[in-house]
Order: C-alpha cells, then structure tokens, then sequence
C-alpha cells in the first residue's frame, strides 16, 4: 500500500548504503521474541495513517455492536436459534453461553486487507484468545535503531503497543477482585488441556513482554486451576485475580473435566473472587458466520441505513452456508467460484479455507460439498494493495499482500502488526505457510500526508 511514509522510506533505503535496507535483519529483538518470530520478519515495518487507522478500529467498535444485539434483535433472545443460524453445534452453544450476561467486552482483532481505498474486513475475532499481543517489541526494538529512529523522528511517526491496552485491561478486571492489588494483580494465561506447549514460543513472548509492563505472568492449562476455600482460583498454589483466557470453546466442549474446570472458572467469576478476562460469551460472535449474518436480508431488515451502510462499507458481501435456508447463498457459491473465498465459520490459522480462484470448478464443488457438515462461509474475494518492499540481498522491489492485524478495545484503536506473503508463495498468509513475514505497524498524522502532496 502506498502512502507518504512508505514511499520515502523506499526512496531512502534504495540506496545500497543504507542502514534501513537492512533495518530488520540488523535489528536485535528481546530473547522470547526473537525465538518466536526472529527467523520470519519482513525487511521493514509498514505504515498506515493514524487517522486512517483509527476511523476503522471505531468501525470496528460499531460492527461489533451490532452483532452483540443480533441476538435479541432478531432471534428474540433465543441464544439456541442465533447458534443454529450460524451453524454452530448446541454443545458449542451450551458452552460459550454459560454466564452470558448480554453485554461482552469489546476486546476483538480483526484481521482485514487494503484495497488501495480502504481496510476491508475478512473476520473479527472477538476474545482474548489473540495472537499479536506482543508485537510493540519489535516497534520498541526498531526505534533502538539509530538510523530508524532518525527516520521515524523527521516523519513524526508513532505506535500503539497492544500490550499497554492489554495490561489496563487486566488491572481494570482486578480491581473487582476484593484482595488483588490492581496494580501488580496475579494473571494467569490458560490454555486449553495439552495445548500450551503447542505454541509455547508465542506464550512466552507474551510473558516477556507483561513482565516489561509490570506483570508477571503465570502459564497453565484450565485443568490445572483448583478452587481454594473462599472461592478464588489457584494455579499449582498461586492464587489467581485474573485469568487471560486462551482456550477456545472447541477445547472445552466433549472433555468433561475441562467443562468442569469451566464452570468452576465461571463461578469464581461471578463471585468476583478470579475474574475471567474474557469469559467465552464473546466467542458467539466471532464466527464468520456471525458476519454473515449482516449480509442476511432478514437481518438486514432489522437494521438501520447508517448500520446498513457501515456494513456494506467494511465487509465484502458473505454468505452463510450449511444452515437452515441457505440453499440460495450454496447455489450463488457454485456459480461464482473465481470470485469467492471459502472459509469455515469458525477455524484458525486458515484452516480449511479454499480460495475459488485457484482452484478448478470440480475441486470448488467438493470443497462446497463439505458445507453439508461444518459451518462455512463464502465470502467475496477481496484484492489486496501490494505492499512494496526491497529484497535487501538483491536490491528489487517486490509486491507482498499484508493481511493486517487490528485491535480495538474499549479504549479504542489498540495497536497493529501485519503478517505478509508475496503472491508466488500462495495465497493463504499463515505462519504455517514458509513464505509467511510478520512485521510492526509504525502510524503517520494524516499531516505528513498533505506535506507529501505540496
């Protein structure tokens, strides 16, 4: 994507001698960090207009609002029949529904690409369960670089480092908790049964960087949390204010003991003895589906030309396949393959997610068949901008699409990081992937832009 900023940063790192050519390989990153995503760092951050930027993370704060009140809007309430609607499984339901109060926190990352006009969002993820958290280490490390920071200084360029919203966050949440001190509270960040050394090199990244911000964070699995006397949670004897919840529903729904540790997890919660940051209620509406369900013209009906129109602003057009009534959207699906991208309403790391466009009409039409048994979406392909970024061994320009990592809170716009691919590496952008960089976001005022212009 072009912009003020990215263009003089190219203009100077053209030149063979200098330092910000090699910016990133030059660049020493904190240990944790490094061991998770040293070996995968694109040559440069990318840059966005602050202005730019923050008016789609309040977007971001208004799609989520709307699609908190779909269910009482349009299932009347009815948690069961908003799930049907969005393919997820009653036990999946059962589980994300306990202790639901109506009103989650706005904590989500979207994941969006740039058109050259606009962020455009692919899906919202909505919970605590987020990779990225700890990307402001590289932005930090970055600026430790003289030649950068010279750079970053004449453009007045800025970040927002995820982790400090995160850490208010957390304080906030104990400061419910009658015996944490709000300052320095005891979290806790638990995983699913078996699955923390899974990514255990991401894990530890965020505890490095909590314990930059003034926490030390503690690691488990929700089977591990035990129930103390008065009521609040211990993880192997430390008592917990604060669970930073990453588990998924999917870990807990079918194993009994989890779903046993859950509810423990929920009535701590609700006693304010541990508070669960953030409780599953949230991972209703992180689905695609859930999006998709903006584009429903039943839905559409219930909502107001201004959502309306935001809607149709920052979503491309999906549809929700596999349910009750959607024969429509799988017959406009065989139709239009090159245009669309299908994905599974709920999954990670691109799990599943065929692109209609590579690949041919009979593969399209076994990918769809599996519709029949796992909530889908098809959703619009959207044309990413290419990122211009010089090789530093070799001198060249080349494209690389960004899929864009953004924040929001309830302190609004709260940090971003990019993950990037070049086209000739496949078109699916996942660490999985070898292709796959991940860099910083650095923010410009939308001044320097009109400076740019005279």
């Amino acid at each position: 994507m072009e912009n003020s900023a990215t263009t003089r940063y190219l203009a100077e790192a053209a030149d063979p001698d200098s330092a910000l050519r090699t910016l990133a390989a030059r660049t020493v990153v904190p240990a944790e960090y490094g061991k998770a995503y040293g070996h995968v760092l694109l040559p440069r951050p990318v840059f966005v207009s602050e202005q730019e930027i923050g008016a789609f993370a309040d977007d971001l704060a208004a799609v989520f609002r709307i699609l908190v009140s779909l269910p009482d809007r349009c299932f009347g309430g009815d948690l069961n029949r908003y799930g049907a609607a969005i393919g997820l499984p009653g036990e999946l339901v059962e589980v994300m529904s306990e202790g639901a109060t109506g009103d989650p926190l706005l904590y989500a990352r979207a994941d969006a690409f740039h058109d050259g006009t606009g962020f455009r969002l692919l899906e919202l993820n909505v919970g605590s369960e987020l990779g990225g958290v700890d990307s402001a280490q590289l932005n930090r490390a970055f600026l430790d670089d003289p030649e950068f920071r010279a750079f970053a200084e004449a453009h007045d360029l800025g970040h927002t480092d995820t982790m400090d919203h995160l850490v208010a966050e957390l304080r906030g949440a104990a400061s419910a908790v009658a015996d944490a001190d709000p300052v320095t509270p005891v979290v806790a960040l638990i995983e699913g049964p078996g699955a923390l050394g899974d990514h255990d090199s991401v894990f530890l990244s965020i505890q490095e960087d909590m314990r930059g911000h003034g926490i030390d964070l503690l690691l488990g699995e929700i089977q591990e949390l035990t129930r103390q006397d008065d009521g609040k949670l211990a993880l192997r004897g430390h008592r917990i204010d604060v669970v930073l919840r990453f588990f998924a529903a999917g870990q807990i729904a079918g194993d009994p003991v989890a779903r046993t540790a859950l509810t423990r997890l929920n009535q701590a919660h609700a006693e304010s003895r541990t508070v669960c940051f953030t409780p599953l209620e949230g991972a209703l509406f992180t689905s695609k589906a859930a999006l998709g369900l903006l584009h429903a013209p039943a839905v559409r009906a219930e909502l107001s030309d201004t959502e309306r129109e935001l809607v149709d602003r920052v979503l491309p057009r999906t549809w929700v396949l596999g349910t009750e009534g959607s024969d429509d959207a799988l017959a406009h699906a065989r139709a239009h393959r090159a245009s669309l991208v299908l994905k599974p309403g709920i999954g990670y790391s691109a799990d599943g997610v065929v692109i209609g466009r590579d690949v041919d009409d009979s593969q399209w039409g076994a990918a769809l068949e599996t519709t029949a048994t796992r909530d889908y979406v098809a959703q619009e392909l959207v044309v990413p901008a290419l990122e211009p970024v010089i090789d530093p061994d070799t001198g060249d320009t080349g494209g690389w699409v960004a899929n864009w990592g953004i924040f929001v809170t309830p302190q609004g716009f709260g940090g971003a990081f990019c993950r990037a691919l070049q086209p000739r590496d496949g078109a699916v952008i996942t660490y999985g992937n070898p292709g796959t960089r991940g860099t910083c976001v650095f923010t410009y005022p939308e001044a320097e832009m009109e400076k740019s212009r005279i």
